[in-house]
This record gives structure tokens, sequence and C-alpha cells, in this order.
């Protein structure tokens, strides 16, 4: 007489069938992403016009880094990365020599400002109100 063989079933818990679930569509979801980059060419030596260059300011708790900036003159990308811890972060751009400039820097419960900038040579300051000691210095040089 044959001995009786039991067949074995495997159950997966409703938990784990979830977790793999989840876990393949990231797979997928991230390879997608990857697969639907395209790297942008730059001819050498050449950029493409549209493309600005970029200063960025980051308020911390203690103030404005970097604390200095020169840069030539034209038009570039100024962007302010709010790492304070405030949520309302109050700043204003004055020029050195002559008072405030208008360029609207408030975003309240804004983490990142971000505004193309185009100003004559000079030397300017970027303020937080909240705060007269933070300073960031920037000077634009004749090109």
């Amino acid at each position: 007489m044959l001995p009786q063989v039991r067949a074995q079933t495997h159950r997966f818990s409703p938990l784990l069938l979830i977790v793999l679930l989840l876990i393949s569509g990231t797979l997928i979801a991230a390879r997608w992403k990857a697969s639907a980059v395209k790297p942008i060419e730059i001819i050498q030596g050449q950029a493409p016009a549209d493309q600005l260059e970029t200063e960025l300011i980051t308020a911390t708790p203690t103030g404005f880094e970097p604390a200095e900036i020169t840069r030539p003159q034209g038009r570039f990308m100024l962007a302010v990365d709010n790492r304070s811890g405030l949520h309302e972060l109050e700043m204003y751009f004055e020029r050195e020599t002559q008072g405030r400039i208008n360029v609207p820097l408030s975003r309240k419960g804004k983490m990142a400002w971000r505004e193309v900038i185009d100003l004559p040579p000079g030397s300017y300051v970027l303020r937080a109100a909240n705060d007269e000691s933070w300073r960031c210095r920037i000077t634009l040089t004749p090109r």
C-alpha cells in the first residue's frame, strides 16, 4: 500500500498581497519615469537660448547663505529657498546706496521663491524684514 500524499497549498495573507502589489507598482512606475526622461543635448560650447544661470540663496535659522554673490550683470534666476523654520518670510531687495527696489519677494507659506532678475550693475542687498541682520550682498559687475 502506498502512503498518502497530501497536496500542500500556500496561502498568502491579504496584507502580504497588498505589499507585493505596492512594491511591484512602485518598481514599474520608477522604471517608466526613468525611461520617460530624455537627456538634453547641448552642442559643445553652446547652451539653449532660453537657459538662465541661477543664483541660489538659502534662508537658514541664522540668516542667508551665501552672504555674498558677485556676478556679471544681465538676466539671471534668483532662487531663495526658505529653510529658516519661519512660515512667513518677508524679504526685500535694495540698492546699497538708493533704498528699496520694487521686486516682489514675499511668498507666505512658500518654501521656495524664484524670480528672473535683470538689474543694472551695482551693489544690492537682499534682506529679511523680520531680522535686519539677515543680509546677502549681490554685486553685479559691468559686462
